[in-house]
């Protein structure tokens, strides 16, 4: 995947969350369509640290429908599928620099409320260790 891309568009504390456990995993992700439009639910700015540093956060209610499949590294399916499309409820908090009136806005973080379902587990696949072998013996 294309790191620089997603730093662009993931804050700094957003990236290993997004990163974290998916080396050896593939993952096939597909918007189908929305249900509903995006409505901004929370808008709050904030200095942290001193005045000059002006940051601000929305946070979007999206409902849509997504298909989401994710391999581990043998190719075998762990969670979702590709056939399936499943209705999803987001709400995605992004964030912006407002000193910087070139700056961007980056997904932060996403808010799960208390009442959301749980997700599905997801399987996990580990490796049996076979018999050890001296270099002068053969497996049977």
């Amino acid at each position: 995947f294309n790191k620089q891309k997603l730093h662009s568009l993931v804050t700094e504390r957003c990236y290993p969350d997004m990163v974290r456990g998916n080396r050896y995993k593939t993952i096939r992700w597909r918007f189908v369509e929305s249900l509903e439009p995006p409505r901004v639910v929370h808008v709050r700015c904030d200095s942290i640290m001193n005045r000059g540093n002006l940051y601000g956060q929305v946070t979007v209610r999206m409902h849509s429908r997504q298909i989401l499949a994710i391999y581990d590294r043998f190719g075998r399916l762990m969670y979702g599928g590709e056939e399936i499309p499943k209705d999803v409820l987001e709400y995605v908090v992004f964030e912006r620099y407002l000193v910087n009136p070139y700056g961007t806005w980056r997904m932060h973080g996403k808010i799960i409320p208390d009442w959301a379902p749980p997700k599905d587990p997801i399987v996990k696949t580990v490796m049996i260790p076979g018999p050890a072998l001296d270099p002068s013996q053969e497996h049977q």
